[in-house]
């Protein structure tokens, strides 16, 4: 439905005068894309709005249908890929087991359908683009996972002959370009995600529309908007599509001048524009949940960016030897495989003796920018297209058929089952009884997801409530969107306060306590008067005023430098909560508190990281004539406490309404909280619900004991 909405919206865009469909195809998602984005984000997406708005624009296709040209090819040229395409097409229909898309990619929609919007909610995967999301949003209405796979696989069998009419319009031979479209299409990588709700197929399809749009701008300057809208999309679907967007822009000013810049400049502004603004208005930062060092904000840690970022540039510590084997035929550690076939990417090289050539292997580094910075299989994807058709363009038709058909058996499941790793990422058996849903699908999910069989009895305890995710569920088979796993400013939080209480030893602090002259204060500050080796905290800190603790006022006012997001955690009276400085602490890093009219004190309470022969902190203090004076002379340790805060800790998440935490029971970090909490589940103020898979499930008891 939304394809054929897409292609309808395309052709109307077009005027009918779109060099090929898939341009028609790609203009049309990307508006169509856009419309449901402002219709989920206006909380006006309900099924009697949305299936008629897809259902309008595919009227007339029963009229006029779009022309698909017959490839006009020898049938046993076209008997790989569609044997190919016929295997695919089988997993496309299966129910959805792939780790990321039966979490986010289909859990974030799965949440639409119930509430008919897009929640303000400011996690990591609620600020990603989800432009392809907003298209499977149709489709899930109507049939679920299966039907938003669909539209998934229908951008990646378009790839095919979009390259193919890519290749001919540059000068190709036709079965040349065709094999170059086959080499990608025959991608292990490319056929997994190609046949998941995943969003890779769709991030390599759109720049390719750009570019075919951007060949054809010469001949009419409306061809550089829809350059625009593709190229933006690409965006929309992936960050990476960024770098599209760039090149597009490049282009259109080299090839059409100013004026056709500015166009495409326009359609790429329509299609990642609303993204970047929502993210703008809900964070402060158009970039969420990246570009938090450019953009500060409350909602996101940039160190939490940093160690991502410093993780995915390596997975771990992968050298470009091993990026090669695991890439070429191992596929485990950067979870996918591109097969033999990435030993014959040099040889494109040598297309750098014609124009064409070398447009082709510009567009292809443009594309290959992103992967620097995420060196995972799927990441190449955008930039493969262009590289087999600058293989293409020097190997010849008889040269692209011979590593076509060595590519087909190269990568066929029983060739596949030979060489690469027992866990690399790729397509396994053959599930027709499922497609067809002989076998049922809840049978399927037990036997194929190894986290179903949990997450099925996890989804008829927890229901609708908020749960903290310490593993990675995937959750479209719930009917709640966790918190986690990957890092917002709240989860980081949550775990890093479940991390600290869970340590083999009890945590030891200092109680430091001034006294003051009793007088009238404006403001109180701590600082960090040396280097810190590690994430400085402050656990709590408290006023006092004649030997009374005084309560807090909706009145104060609390900053810190850096991570002032997170200032209020010294200053709720819960001692497993800190104020962090999420970096190494550096000396001059402050905590401040600062009251909305002078209050009388006598004493602060600061408790801290301890050290010796004390914390090296500073206590300065404001007072009501606007004076600053020192007080670090003043500070004396009173007590070292050392013990868990587990119950605080736990106590904490209830109150910002978290009532279910799920954490796996095997190995580090997160592991270590799980068999704590299992172990000392009176300690921690939890129930164990369900165990299974090495999973657990924890409801938390309310801190006051009732209910």
């Amino acid at each position: 439905m939304p394809l054929c909405a897409s292609l309808g919206l395309g052709r109307l865009a077009w005027r009918s005068r779109a060099p090929h469909w898939t341009l028609e195809l790609a203009s049309g998602s990307a508006l169509l894309s856009t419309i449901l984005f402002l219709l989920l984000a206006a909380g006006w997406a309900h099924p009697f709005l949305v299936i008629p708005l897809c259902l309008a624009p595919a009227a007339p296709l029963g009229r006029r249908r779009p022309a698909f040209p017959k490839p006009g090819l020898p049938l046993w040229l076209l008997a790989a890929p569609l044997a190919y395409g016929f295997y695919y097409l089988v997993h496309a229909l299966a129910p959805e087991i792939q780790p990321d898309a039966a979490g986010y990619h289909l859990g974030l929609v799965a949440e639409w359908g119930r509430l008919h919007r897009m929640p303000p909610r400011t996690g990591f995967y609620e600020l990603i683009p989800l432009g392809l999301e907003t298209l499977f949003y149709p489709a899930f209405l109507v049939g679920a996972h299966s039907a938003a796979k669909l539209v998934h696989f229908a951008y990646f069998l378009s790839s095919v002959p979009l390259i193919t009419w890519i290749g001919k319009k540059m000068g190709l031979n036709r079965t040349a370009a065709f094999s170059a479209g086959g080499l990608y299409f025959l991608t292990p990588v490319a056929a997994i995600a190609g046949t998941s709700a995943y969003n890779d197929a769709a991030a390599a399809f759109f720049p390719l529309a750009a570019f075919a749009g951007l060949l054809h701008t010469r001949e009419t300057t409306g061809a550089a908007f829809h350059s625009g809208l593709a190229a933006g999309f690409a965006y929309a679907v992936k960050m990476p599509g960024a770098a599209a967007v760039a090149g597009a822009l490049l282009w259109a000013l080299v090839r059409g001048g100013r004026r056709a810049a500015l166009v495409c400049a326009a359609g790429a502004a329509l299609c990642a524009g609303p993204w970047l603004t929502r993210n703008a208005v809900l964070t402060g930062n158009p970039l969420a949940p990246l570009g938090n060092r450019i953009f500060p904000n409350d909602h996101f840690h940039a160190e939490s960016e940093r160690h991502l970022a410093r993780k995915l540039v390596s997975y771990d510590g992968v050298t470009p030897l091993r990026a090669v084997r695991a890439l070429a035929w191992d596929g485990t550690e950067l979870q996918g495989l591109a097969g033999p076939a990435l030993f014959l990417l040099p040889l494109s090289l040598l297309a750098l003796r014609h124009a064409g050539g070398r447009l082709l292997l510009a567009a292809a580094l443009l594309l290959l920018v992103p992967w620097t910075r995420n060196i995972g299989a799927r990441f190449l994807l955008p930039s493969l297209p262009f590289l087999f058709l600058a293989l293409a363009s020097f190997a010849g038709a008889r040269g692209m058929v011979l590593l076509l058909l060595l590519q087909a058996a190269a990568v066929s499941p029983w060739a596949l089952n030979r060489y690469s790793g027992q866990h690399a990422w790729r397509l396994r058996e053959f599930p027709w009884r499922a497609a067809l849903r002989l076998e049922r699908e809840a049978e399927f999910l037990r036997r194929k997801l190894g986290e179903y069989p949990f997450v099925e009895q996890a989804a008829r305890l927890v229901r609708a409530e908020r749960l903290l995710d310490l593993y990675g569920l995937p959750f479209s088979y719930m009917s709640t969107v966790p918190l986690g796993p990957l890092s917002s400013a709240e989860f980081d939080n949550a775990a890093l306060f479940l991390h600290a209480a869970t340590g083999a030893s009890p945590e030891r602090s200092a109680v430091l306590r001034a006294a003051l002259p009793p007088r009238f204060y404006r403001a109180v500050r701590v600082r960090l008067e040396k280097d810190w080796p590690g994430n400085w905290s402050i656990h709590d800190v408290s006023f006092e005023w004649r030997g009374r603790r005084i309560r807090p006022s909706r009145l104060w006012r609390l900053s810190a430098h850096p991570n002032a997001g997170d200032a209020r955690f010294a200053a709720d009276g819960n001692p497993a909560t800190r104020w962090f400085t999420w970096e190494d602490g550096r000396a001059g890093a402050w905590w401040q508190m600062q009251f909305g009219r002078p209050l009388p004190l006598d004493a602060v309470r600061i408790r801290t990281i301890d050290a010796q022969p004390l914390p090296p902190v500073a206590l300065l203090a404001e007072t009501a004539d606007g004076r600053v004076q020192d007080f670090t002379p003043e500070l004396r340790r009173t007590a070292v406490e050392r013990r868990f805060w587990r119950r605080e800790a736990t106590a904490f998440l209830y109150r910002r309404g978290i009532r279910w935490i799920v954490a796996p029971l095997y190995g580090d970090a997160y592991g270590r909280t799980g068999r704590s909490m299992r172990d000392l589940p009176n300690a921690w103020g939890v129930r164990l619900l369900h165990a299974s898979g090495g999973l657990a499930l924890f409801r938390i008891e309310p801190p006051d004991g009732s209910g």
